[in-house]
């Protein structure tokens, strides 16, 4: 379990770095406010909600341009480094589905509590409005969102204990069988 934990603490540093890189309007300047913070988040987890549209050149949830291959390729990559690193499918697939789950319930708390940054409480809730609902239009997405970075960690983290374990095997039967 210390393993997964850990590797989500990994996947959600790249994710969030990923997003923060890849985000719709880039990098949101630094202001004077504490929630401004959670602009930022929204900025950098919105592209990445959308892996499927996204590769198929359909706009982003807040209708800005699309990403392409980026976003689901950042998520299977994540997917497939968690599980190289844990070298355990249930593990990494743990980490994996909780960087995903994260990253949806992070986008969503970063909607309501970015409320105090709009100029005017009837633009907030029509933005978080339009956002949800294009988010729920949606279910392949949503779908693709928690199970291809899952798959993608669980298989590879299979196949790295396998090559790990005949790694392992290998060397122990060397070491017993030398003439040494």
């Amino acid at each position: 379990m210390a393993k997964a934990m850990a590797g989500y603490g990994l996947g959600m540093g790249l994710i969030t770095l990923a997003g923060i890189l890849i985000g719709a309007s880039g990098p949101a300047p630094a202001g004077s406010t504490q929630f401004n913070l959670f602009l930022v988040l929204l900025e950098a987890y919105t592209p990445l909600l959308t892996p499927f549209s996204s590769a198929l050149g359909l706009p982003a949830i807040n209708g800005s341009t699309s990403c392409g291959l980026l976003p689901l390729l950042t998520w299977i990559a994540v997917g497939g480094l968690l599980g190289v690193l844990i070298r355990s499918a249930p593990g990494a697939a743990k980490a994996a589905f909780l960087t995903a789950a994260t990253t949806l319930l992070l986008w969503i708390g970063s909607l309501f509590f970015s409320a105090p940054a709009w100029p005017d409480n009837l633009t907030w809730l029509t933005y978080i409005n339009q956002m949800t609902t294009e988010l729920i239009s949606r279910p392949i997405d949503f779908s693709a969102l928690l199970i291809l970075p899952t798959a993608a960690s669980a298989l590879t983290g299979e196949i790295a204990y396998v090559i790990q374990s005949r790694l392992v095997r290998h060397a122990k039967i060397e070491e017993d069988y030398t003439w040494l």
